[in-house]
């Protein structure tokens, strides 16, 4: 589910609607809820844990990689490993990929659309 964390709130920061719309719907067939996606949106998440990994993810897609040594610090003290960092840094750049795909092909949205905040 954190990688669909991610993918909404990366969505949202890049202005990518086919992948808001996408991964809200494959979001809550994950079992993500509504207050959840919203928290994702806005760079956060109701639990603890994954708050910080979206946070973190957050950051790197803002700062273009240019994370400081305290985000690093927050995302190892929510209990990520260092292969798990790695795992998020490789899902954003995935991630960033695809919203500039998303907005450049200018694809028809095929999910239940969901407008950017």
């Amino acid at each position: 589910m954190t990688r669909e964390r991610i993918a909404l709130t990366l969505a949202q920061q890049n202005s990518c609607e086919y992948c808001l719309s996408a991964h809200t719907a494959i979001g809550k067939k994950a079992g993500l809820d509504d207050a959840e996606i919203e928290a994702n949106r806005e760079g956060s998440s109701v639990d603890v844990k994954a708050a910080a990994a979206v946070s973190f993810a957050r950051a790197l897609a803002e700062h273009n990689g240019e994370v400081t040594s305290a985000e690093i610090h927050a995302v190892r003290e929510a209990g990520y490993t260092e292969s798990d960092i790695v795992e998020i840094i490789t899902h954003v750049g995935m991630n960033v990929m695809t919203n500039i795909l998303g907005k450049a092909s200018r694809v028809e949205i095929d999910f239940p659309k969901v407008s950017l905040a």
